[in-house]
This record gives C-alpha cells, sequence and structure tokens, in this order.
C-alpha cells in the first residue's frame, strides 16, 4: 500500500499536484517576505525589557500556523465531502490509518521546514545562523503542529471538514484577539505575547511542550482507524 501511495500519490489523492504546488507557492511569498522585511536588530533588547513586538512575531505564531491549517483542510476536504474517507478506512486493516498520517506529514514538514528556513533569514539581525538565530526560527514550529492536528482532529471525529474549520478559526480568532488570555498556557501566542519575559521561561517551555504533546494526541486520535464495517 504504501508503494502505492508513493507512485500513484498525484494521481489519487493531489491530481496534478495542485495542493504541493499551492503550498511551495506560499512557503516561497512567506520566505521573499522573511527576505525583504527582517525582524528589527534590537529585537532581544526589545523583548527582555518585556516588551511584546506583536507586528513582529505573529507571521510566525499566528499566520503560518494557520496556512498550514487551511492547506490540511484543503488535503483532507475532499475525503469527506464525498464520503471517500469510508473507502480508506475499509481498506485499512490496521488500528491506524497510516494514509491519513502519511497525508498529514507531507505538507506539515513542508510547512515546519519552510518556517524555520524563513526564520533564519527573518531573524537574521540577531546572527545568521548561530545558535540564537537557529532558536528564534524553530520555536515556533509547535504551533503548526498543534494548528494542524487539532484541524485533522476535529475533521476526522466529526467526520465533517466545515465543522472542523469552524472550531480552529473559532479557537485561532478567540487567542489572537485576547492576546493569548482567553487559552493561556494553551494560547498559540507565547511569542507573540512574550511569555518568556511577561511570566516565566517555565510557563513558556510548557506552552510549547504542551502544544506539541496536544498536536501528537490530536494526531493519534484523528489517525485511529474507526473502520467501517
Amino acid at each position: 500500500r504504501n508503494k502505492t501511495v508513493r507512485e500513484h500519490y498525484f494521481k489519487i489523492y493531489d491530481i496534478r499536484g495542485v495542493k504541493i504546488k499551492l503550498t511551495l507557492s506560499i512557503l516561497l511569498i512567506i520566505f521573499i517576505y522573511s527576505l525583504l522585511n527582517p525582524a528589527i536588530s534590537g529585537y532581544l533588547s526589545s523583548i527582555k525589557e518585556q516588551i511584546a513586538l506583536k507586528s513582529v512575531d505573529q507571521l510566525f505564531d499566528y499566520t503560518i500556523p494557520l496556512l498550514s491549517a487551511l492547506v490540511i483542510f484543503l488535503v483532507f476536504y475532499n475525503d469527506y465531502k464525498n464520503h471517500t474517507y469510508q473507502f480508506y478506512m475499509f481498506l485499512n486493516k490496521r488500528k491506524f490509518n497510516d494514509l491519513m498520517f502519511i497525508r498529514y506529514w507531507i505538507y506539515t514538514l513542508l510547512f515546519c521546514l519552510g518556517s524555520f528556513i524563513a526564520g533564519l533569514f527573518y531573524y537574521r539581525n540577531m546572527g545568521f545562523l548561530n545558535l540564537t538565530d537557529i532558536w528564534l526560527s524553530i520555536r515556533f514550529i509547535p504551533n503548526i503542529l498543534f494548528l494542524s492536528s487539532f484541524l485533522l482532529c476535529m475533521i476526522s471525529l466529526t467526520k465533517n471538514a466545515y465543522f472542523g474549520l469552524f472550531m480552529t478559526l473559532t479557537y485561532f480568532i478567540g487567542d489572537l484577539l485576547s492576546d493569548a488570555r482567553l487559552f493561556k498556557i494553551f494560547s498559540l501566542g507565547a511569542n507573540t505575547n512574550n511569555f518568556l519575559y511577561n511570566t516565566s521561561l517555565t510557563y513558556y517551555l510548557a506552552n510549547r511542550l504542551i502544544l506539541v504533546v496536544l498536536s501528537i494526541v490530536f494526531l493519534y486520535l484523528a489517525c485511529r482507524n474507526r473502520r467501517i464495517r
């Protein structure tokens, strides 16, 4: 089956590679923007003074994770619109839907990698490719994993792509407009709202870890095979 996925992916799941091309186009635009509009050179000193540089970090905290989630929505939309998910579930004799798992990771990994590379250039004024630049770039990956897996989980459990999108947008908008006060430690906005210096290192790291753990849980729930008999 895995060989079939590799050989016929663009004939079955992504006709003519439209979704892959869309993903790469989005990431190219983000990279160009990061290249032309780097973060201010005083970024580190500003956040250490407990200043929340929302205009700087929102691109990676909120915009890119939302774009990743929207692509995941498009990737699995037809599965539930046409009820083809029943066919995939019937064919899968395992307890875990590895086809869904593989399809999820194809796009999510592209966004994680693209976000990381763009971040290296976006925060280059803090020292290009040094440990600080790498840390500033990698710290946003939990957001991408969390929002994308949450959306997929909601779609898979309810068998309704629109409901999954509605729940995801409700969480996203509530978190963004409340400046992370609504969901607190479960918020995407740890960097935008400077949890690191406005709260504590422990709280910030707990937030990052919680999002990763919840991502794993959501992905497991989404891919757990509830077979059609």
